[in-house]
């Protein structure tokens, strides 16, 4: 490999250290991660200050259409971001709490407990310029 390419190599690599830390040097995925497992475990998702304030336009737009009842003001389908469970696993502890987070290319993925049962969604999150946004969430449902 010529020097040219070593160093082109180089400066790659060091683009993509840069793009995955914060400027005080934390990793962006760990920031992700410890971002979507508070969301989750503080039922943050239910708060439609927090959602209005970290969920992208088009994001919004689709738990608002996803909400199937009438109602005169904003409302949101907030429970996307759960189960999709109404009542507590039988011979559980109702617990509702996260399991895992796994960064997935632009995508993660999160595991948790939701009043017993477990369930898997995918969510895509990203830095945007005032800091973390929830692009979009996908459900298996």
């Amino acid at each position: 490999m010529s020097k040219i390419m070593k160093r082109l190599v180089i400066i790659a690599i060091s683009l993509l250290a840069i793009s995955l830390t914060n400027n005080d040097g934390r990793n962006r995925t760990d920031d992700i991660e410890q971002f979507i497992t508070k969301m989750y475990n503080e039922k943050l998702y239910e708060d439609y200050d927090f959602l209005q304030k970290y969920c992208s336009p088009m994001l919004l737009k689709k738990l608002q259409d996803a909400y199937p009842y009438d109602y005169d003001d904003v409302a949101y389908a907030t429970w996307l971001f759960r189960s999709g469970q109404q009542d507590d696993r039988p011979g559980s502890d109702g617990k509702s709490v996260m399991l895992e987070v796994k960064a997935d290319g632009d995508w993660y993925v999160y595991t948790a407990l939701d009043m017993g049962w477990e369930f898997t969604n995918r969510i895509k999150v990203c830095y945007g310029e005032g800091g973390i946004v929830i692009v979009d969430i996908v459900t298996d449902r």
